[in-house]
């Protein structure tokens, strides 16, 4: 109980980063992680997709006003988004609410583009994270081992950690070049899985360990009860003298028997 505490007060003392640094390397870390509770995972979470959405919002901004070309010159930042946005939609009352934000500050139109990639790409990765958990806990049934769906959620958060990072450097990569990978997000969801089921066999190897080594604390507790009880033998003098009184014993059976025959 002591060793479990012990273990619960420095995860609560790791920082965000530390976090980060442990979901990625340290997968026999994720039950103690996840022993923390539903509420520290999403915060975590959330403060993982914060990060995400500030440095892919800085990536977009960068690549409005410095890459991405437009017909007119001398467009503002607001004006080059509302034209990026006309170009890649048709519907016309999108078209009209996007001319309205052309007369909004930059400072203004950062964070409209802030909110509303934080919104898509919070919802659309928690929607990751339910999925995996499905996956661990088909993974449990197979490794045998009882979890908690709460304990399987946080574990896919932080195993999701490598995955999400992965994709950020890739949709920045994206946007700014031509450099396309095939099948990218069936790559991202597969390397969280193998982040979670890594852990889950992990916990799997520890229980077997734990078993093991409770069978031999029992074996060894046996074999102390067995030489603390055993009976001593009995001198041989004591053997002798127990053997004479048994032909004694025998001899008055004898002579008995006999004397009831002549009497009779």
């Amino acid at each position: 109980m002591g060793n479990s505490q012990t273990k619960k007060e420095e995860m609560l003392k790791l920082n965000f980063f530390q976090k980060i640094w442990y979901s990625i390397t340290k997968f026999e870390k994720y039950p103690e992680m996840a022993a923390l509770g539903v509420r520290k995972a999403l915060v975590y979470f959330t403060v993982l997709m914060i990060i995400f959405c500030v440095l892919y919002t800085a990536s977009y901004i960068y690549y409005v006003d410095n890459i991405a070309e437009f017909e007119e010159e001398n467009l503002t930042l607001s004006e080059k988004v509302v034209t990026i946005l006309i170009g890649e939609n048709e519907d016309e009352q999108m078209i009209e609410a996007a001319e309205i934000l052309k007369t909004y500050p930059a400072s203004t139109m950062i964070s409209a583009i802030f909110i509303s990639f934080f919104m898509t790409f919070y919802i659309a990765t928690l929607m990751d994270v339910f999925t995996l958990s499905i996956f661990g806990l088909f993974t449990c049934l197979i490794a045998r081992i009882k979890m908690k769906y709460k304990a399987v959620f946080n574990m896919s958060i932080f195993a999701l950690t490598l995955s999400i990072l992965l994709r950020l450097i890739y949709m920045i990569i994206t946007m700014l070049t031509d450099f396309q990978v095939k099948y990218f997000n069936v790559m991202y969801i597969a390397i969280a899985y193998i982040s979670l089921a890594a852990a889950i066999f992990l916990i799997k190897s520890d229980v077997i360990k734990q078993r093991l080594q409770l069978m031999k604390i029992i074996e060894e507790s046996k074999e102390r009860i067995e030489e603390t009880i055993t009976i001593p033998k009995r001198p041989k003098e004591d053997e002798k003298e127990g053997d004479e009184d048994k032909k004694e014993e025998k001899k008055d059976k004898e002579n008995g028997t006999e004397e009831q025959g002549s009497n009779a």
